[in-house]
């Protein structure tokens, strides 16, 4: 399944892709955000790799416990090798999406 994103979508991603899929998606979210979470080592190396967008921020976090206020993704992207986390975690993210929104089963390919 692919979805497209809207310049003011607000993303999640359940893992931090590759920096060029990173930048691809933070390019198209002109007017909106990106926010990926990841381990310590993950969070610190996107940071390095896409220090120049304004759009896009790393969180140190699980899929079951993402710090951030409700209601606020329209977007929510997880990828296939999470399907099996999405049983504990579906709670949290219904909690993060905004009314509307969606949780995307993909890969991100901007």
């Amino acid at each position: 399944m692919t979805t497209t994103f809207r310049a003011d979508d607000r993303v999640l991603l359940l893992a931090i892709p590759n920096s060029v899929e990173l930048s691809a998606l933070a390019r198209l979210l002109i007017r909106g955000v990106l926010v990926a979470i990841g381990d310590r080592d993950q969070v610190d190396e996107a940071r390095e790799k896409l220090a120049d967008f304004d759009n896009v921020m790393f969180l140190e976090a699980r899929p079951d416990q993402i710090p951030w206020q409700e209601a606020y993704f329209s977007k929510i992207i997880v990828p296939p090798y999470l399907e099996p986390v999405m049983r504990s975690a579906s709670t949290e993210l219904y909690r993060l999406l905004a009314p509307g929104g969606e949780i995307v089963r993909q890969t991100v390919n901007a």
